[in-house]
């Protein structure tokens, strides 16, 4: 075998590798538009870039087909070695910054990845259902702040650490159940459009797949780590019709994750 197809079978092996790794990715952590939402391009061409060419170019420099069997054997062993450790590091990076809640609160939602609650957070939800982080996805639920008085200053307390409501599971309810709260905040579909003129076409598109008409519908900000986004609702229940990889904000006003 010469090197040259040495490395080709390398980059073949490692690039069937890439694309499961971005299958998984797209299907069940980043679905679409959660991905542009938190850098995912960046994390991806990190990723694949160093599972891709890392080992292939290992294996261009260093493979001699006048070495034993042994020796290429062990080579390339070495090679494979350290190339499912970067694989599986990086891989966990990602697992552990997935979406995994997108939390509304006030006027707007917050995407919550897995690295922002601990595990004492997660123990602490009053809800069982939210004491577990989801695998396939984040799940929309809705949060406010404590009726007691003492509860309330506790948690102002800690949110002026650094943690905004958003990152307290044991304030967490289902969405369903409150999406008329979320629908009294909603803003006009007019608004939105005003905002992102060249996506007009986008935002037409995703209400006629809803089946509902642009006054029955409206839309809510979701801060996001790299790019806010918007999601659409239903303006009479406030339920979730999609979300855009729009702007929601006016330009006079530009939010970032965990300030509100």
């Amino acid at each position: 075998m010469t090197r040259l197809k040495a490395f080709s079978i390398h980059l073949a092996i490692s690039a069937g590798i890439a694309t499961s790794v971005v299958a998984i990715m797209l299907l069940l952590w980043y679905a679409p538009p959660f991905f542009s939402a938190l850098g995912g391009k960046i994390v991806l061409m990190i990723l694949v870039g160093v599972d891709v060419t890392l080992g292939p170019l290992i294996t261009l420099i260093i493979f001699n087909p006048r070495k034993t069997r042994r020796a290429l054997t062990f080579d390339l062993t070495v090679i494979a070695i350290l190339q499912t450790a970067a694989l599986t590091y990086g891989m966990s990076v990602v697992f552990e910054a997935r979406p995994v809640f997108a939390v509304f609160s006030r006027d707007s939602f917050d995407l919550v990845t897995a690295n922002m609650l601990s595990k004492e957070d997660i123990a602490r939800a009053k809800d069982p259902d939210y004491r577990s982080l989801p695998l396939t996805g984040p799940v929309y639920v809705y949060s406010e702040l404590p009726t007691d008085i003492r509860e309330r200053n506790q948690l102002i307390s800690s949110m002026m650490a650094g943690k905004d409501l958003p990152q307290f599971p044991q304030y967490y309810m289902p969405y369903d159940e409150h999406g008329a709260v979320a629908a009294r905040a909603a803003k006009s579909i007019a608004e939105l459009k005003q905002l992102n003129p060249r996506r007009s076409g986008d935002i037409d598109g995703l209400i006629r797949k809803s089946g509902l008409a642009e006054a029955d519908t409206g839309y809510l900000p979701l801060r996001a780590r790299f790019h806010d986004q918007a999601v659409l609702v239903e303006k009479s229940s406030g339920k979730i019709l999609g979300q855009l990889d729009v702007n929601p904000w006016p330009r006079t006003a530009t939010f970032s994750q965990g300030g509100k």
